[in-house]
């Protein structure tokens, strides 16, 4: 590696500024170990966990206030959607008779009781505006995937998004059966959006006490076991509950990618609650936490701007972060096909858009190092290219240096674009990593 300067860049690190939404607090999850599945839960849990609670029904800031806003109409500030039927109805202040409020974890599986104590029962990130029949159509069943022998309900057509009926799976919700033994299909419009929600109760409620009020809280735990389901279900408060099914919202994170409407609703919720759902965040930590496939490091300032493929270029570390093993390489993917570029490395995390008339974000500051790695690379045809860290040769302004067991370092690789027409430059997300 060697320092090198950018034309246009500057060095110093500047605050952070949003890019677009979704954009968590500097430093909000640099706490977060990415190892093991198992640190990853427990450093996962003590970001997220404690989160101020709002009243449930209020004259005061409540749950209608909070969600009303999280779920705005695109298209009309005055109005929301909802969650299963993404129908646009008139923001209410607060109870009416065309929406309600949508428990993704039923309060019947773990706290069904509406008390100063029970954390879950009016947490934003698990509560949804719903279109009050399809609210009672779900009841409390299970999630899980239905058969075309299911009852269909409908989405409308809102944004681009929604529509049509008649036809398995389409773009509708299914159903059947009635209360545990029963099964609720959402649409393919929302259902990774539940999916998050859920899997963010499985992490953020892990049992113990508020660590500010001190009151107790349940142990969500998400199963395929619909008999551990069934027995959550006894009409109280109870310290450990079950909800699923478990498997399927796994294929639904993976199936109903995060969009600019989770992203807004989680910015919203976060701005009352002060704690953000880390999946909507680091979709990737769902392989690791679930998946037991765990990567070294983690991204920040993600998405990264959009490139002439459509989508934003991402980095990812592979390999280990100990220093001993001599393993550690990065990827950048999503990239134009035939592009050259390189990754710069950094100690310091910064913002700073469009530098030198480049198209993206660089999101390192202080001195910038390039991983040189013998040559300019290529993304080839696949649009991707990689390198290997060189442990002994890390950037510092006296020369390169070893790396040292608890430094945190940062990357992000650069890369040539065409956008609009215009030949220029751009950047992936960054990807930060503390040696050990």
């Amino acid at each position: 590696m060697r320092l090198i300067q950018i034309t246009g860049l500057p060095l110093a690190l500047v605050a952070l500024a949003a890019v677009g939404s979704a954009q968590a607090p500097p430093g909000y999850y640099s706490s977060v170990d990415t190892s093991t599945a198992a640190t990853l839960r427990s450093s996962l849990h003590s970001v997220i966990d404690d989160h101020t609670k709002y009243p449930y029904t209020s004259s005061s800031t409540d749950t209608w206030d909070i969600l009303g806003l999280a779920q705005r109409d695109p298209s009309s500030s005055s109005r929301i959607l909802d969650v299963y039927r993404n129908r646009s109805f008139v923001r209410q202040s607060g109870g009416n008779s065309f929406y309600n409020r949508e428990h993704s974890w039923p309060t019947s599986y773990g706290f069904p009781s509406n008390v100063s104590s029970n954390m879950p029962f009016t947490d934003c990130h698990m509560l949804f505006l719903c279109d009050s029949g399809y609210n009672s159509s779900r009841s409390n069943k299970p999630f899980g995937n239905c058969t075309a022998g299911c009852g269909e309900l409908t989405t409308d057509s809102n944004g681009g998004a929604g529509g049509g009926s008649g036809v398995f799976p389409g773009q509708s919700n299914w159903t059947s059966g009635s209360f545990t033994n029963g099964t609720f299909q959402v649409n393919v419009i929302r259902k990774g959006d539940i999916a998050r929600a859920l899997l963010y109760a499985d992490v953020r409620y892990e049992g113990g006490s508020h660590g500010v009020t001190g009151v107790s809280e349940p142990d969500l735990i998400l199963t395929d076991n619909t008999g551990q389901i069934a027995a959550s279900n006894t009409g109280q408060n109870e310290p450990v509950a079950y909800m699923g099914r478990l498997a399927v919202l796994l294929d639904w994170h993976y199936a109903d990618p995060v969009d600019v409407f989770e992203r807004t609703r989680n910015d919203v919720v976060a701005s009352y609650q002060g704690n953000r759902n880390p999946f909507v965040d680091h979709p990737e930590w769902v392989d690791c936490l679930f998946a037991g496939l765990c990567e070294p490091g983690f991204p920040y300032c993600s998405p990264a701007a959009s490139n002439s493929t459509g989508q934003p270029a991402i980095i990812e570390g592979r390999g280990s972060v100990v220093i001993a093993d001599d393993d550690f390489r990065l990827l950048a993917n999503q990239l134009p096909t035939q592009s050259a570029g390189f990754f710069l490395c950094s100690q310091t995390q910064g913002f700073i858009p469009n530098p030198g008339g480049s198209a993206g974000n660089i999101c390192l500051g202080g001195n910038i190092g390039r991983v040189v790695g013998g040559q300019i690379l290529n993304s080839s045809f696949f649009g991707s290219f990689a390198v290997a860290v060189d442990f002994t040769a890390l950037p510092q302004p006296s020369g390169p240096v070893n790396a040292m067991i608890g430094e945190t370092w940062n990357f992000q690789a650069w890369y040539r674009d065409a956008v609009a027409g215009q030949v220029t430059s751009n950047f992936t997300d960054a990807w930060s990593v503390t040696w050990q």
